[in-house]
C-alpha cells in the first residue's frame, strides 16, 4: 500500500484552479481531503499553497492540518513510491483507494482532463520529480512523456473552469444521501434538507448547531405529544418531520464542509435517541390520562427504544434485505412516522384504543433491539 501523496498542478492554470471553490471549499483542499481519506498518512503539499485559501482551509481541519508536509522549494518527500493527486480535478475517495493499493503506474483521469491524471509512481520517479512538486511547478508535460496513459473514469471531474465546478457542486450534493436512506428520506427529506444545507453552509451555520436546533424541535414536538389533544398530537408529527429534515442537514454540512466530527456523530445519535425515548413515554402519559392505563408500558417501550438505539450504534444497520431488512426498516424512522400516525389516528377516533398501542410499542421497541442484536451476532460469527 502505498501511504503518502502528494499535491501537483498539471498546467500553470491550475494554481489558481485549486484555489477556487466547490461547495464553500478550495478544490485543492477538497484534494487533499480526498488522498487522506482514501489511506494517505502524509500528503506533500507545494509551500505556494499554504497562505491562501488551501492553507486556511488545511488549518481549520485538525486531521488534514496533522497529514499536510508544506513543501518550500528545495525540499524532497522522503524517499518511497508517491500517490499523485492533481490539484484542479475531483477524483473520488473510492478510485483514489484501489490506486494506493494498486502497482505503481496505475493512472486514472476525467475525460476532460486526462493531462492531469492521479497516479501512482515509483520511488525513483518521485525522487527525480521532487524539486517540480516543492516548486509547484506544472508536471503535465512531464507526464505526457513519460507515456502516462490513464484509464477514463466517469466518476472524476475536471473542475478548472466555472461549468465543471457547478457540475462538481452539483454531484457532491447528489452524492450526500445514506445507503440506508428510506424512500422517505430520499424523496422527501434529502430534498427539502439540501436547501437547508446550502443556505447554512454560507451562513456559516456549524453542523453541531443544526444538530441542536433538531433537537430543541424534537423536544417541543415531545410537549405537544404528551397529553395530546388531537390537534397538539398533529402539531407534534410536524414539528417531528422538521426536525428529521434538520436532522438530514447536519450530516450533510458536515460531509460537504468535511468539518465530520467524533462529537457531532454522538450528539447527533443522543438527540436522536433522547426525542424518540421521550415521545413514546408522551405517548403513554397520554394514554394514561385518557384511559387511566398505559403510562408504565410508555416507560417500558421507552427503554427498549433506548436499547433499539445501542444495538444500532453497535450493529450500525446496512440497508440490508430479507429478515435483517425488515427488522431495519420496523427500527427506522419511517417506522416511527407510522407509529405517530397511528397514535393520532387512535386519539382523534378511538382513544380507548391507546394502551393497546402501547402493548404493541412495548413489544416491538424491545423485540426490535433482541432481534436485531441476534442477527448482528449470526452476522459476526
Amino acid at each position: 500500500m502505498i501511504d503518502r501523496a502528494a499535491l501537483y498542478f498539471s498546467t500553470p492554470d491550475d494554481v489558481t484552479a485549486a484555489q477556487l471553490t466547490v461547495a464553500h471549499r478550495p478544490l485543492g483542499f477538497r484534494a487533499i481531503v480526498a488522498a487522506l481519506r482514501a489511506g494517505a498518512r502524509a500528503i506533500y503539499v507545494p509551500l505556494a499553497l499554504r497562505d491562501i485559501a488551501v492553507g486556511t482551509a488545511v488549518a481549520a481541519f485538525p486531521k488534514a492540518r496533522s497529514a499536510v508536509m508544506w513543501l518550500k522549494d528545495g525540499d524532497l518527500p522522503e524517499p518511497g513510491p508517491l500517490l499523485l493527486v492533481p490539484a484542479a480535478v475531483i477524483i473520488p475517495v473510492e478510485v483514489l483507494r484501489s490506486l494506493v493499493h494498486a502497482t505503481p503506474g496505475a493512472a486514472v483521469a476525467a475525460a476532460a482532463a486526462a493531462d492531469a491524471p492521479a497516479l501512482t509512481i515509483p520511488a525513483a520517479l518521485a525522487e527525480a520529480l521532487g524539486d517540480d512538486l516543492a516548486a509547484a511547478r506544472p508536471l503535465g508535460a512531464q507526464l505526457a512523456r513519460l507515456g502516462v496513459r490513464p484509464t477514463i473514469d466517469a466518476g472524476a471531474l475536471a473542475a478548472r473552469d466555472a461549468a465543471g465546478r457547478v457540475e462538481a457542486d452539483r454531484r457532491l450534493h447528489a452524492a450526500l444521501g445514506s445507503a440506508i436512506d428510506s424512500q422517505l428520506d430520499v424523496h422527501v427529506h434529502r430534498r427539502l434538507s439540501r436547501h437547508i444545507t446550502r443556505a447554512a453552509i454560507a451562513a456559516g451555520v456549524t453542523p453541531n448547531a443544526i444538530t441542536l436546533a433538531s433537537f430543541a424541535l424534537g423536544l417541543v414536538s415531545v410537549w405537544c405529544v404528551w397529553r395530546a389533544s388531537a390537534a397538539s398530537a398533529l402539531a407534534g408529527l410536524l414539528l417531528y418531520f422538521v426536525a428529521v429534515v434538520l436532522d438530514h442537514a447536519d450530516g450533510e454540512v458536515a460531509r460537504l464542509t468535511l468539518s465530520e466530527s467524533r462529537m457531532g456523530e454522538w450528539l447527533d445519535t443522543v438527540a436522536d435517541t433522547v426525542v424518540h425515548t421521550l415521545s413514546v413515554v408522551a405517548m403513554g402519559v397520554t394514554a394514561q390520562a385518557l384511559t387511566g392505563t398505559g403510562g408504565q408500558l410508555g416507560f417500558i417501550g421507552a427503554a427498549g427504544i433506548m436499547a433499539s438505539a445501542f444495538v444500532a450504534k453497535w450493529w450500525p444497520p446496512r440497508g440490508a434485505r430479507g429478515v435483517g431488512g425488515a427488522v431495519e426498516d420496523f427500527g427506522s424512522r419511517d417506522g416511527f412516522y407510522a407509529l405517530l400516525l397511528i397514535f393520532i389516528g387512535l386519539r382523534v377516533f378511538a382513544p380507548s384504543a391507546l394502551p393497546m398501542l402501547m402493548i404493541v410499542v412495548t413489544l416491538g421497541s424491545n423485540a426490535y433491539w433482541v432481534i436485531r442484536a441476534a442477527v448482528g451476532l449470526l452476522a459476526r460469527g
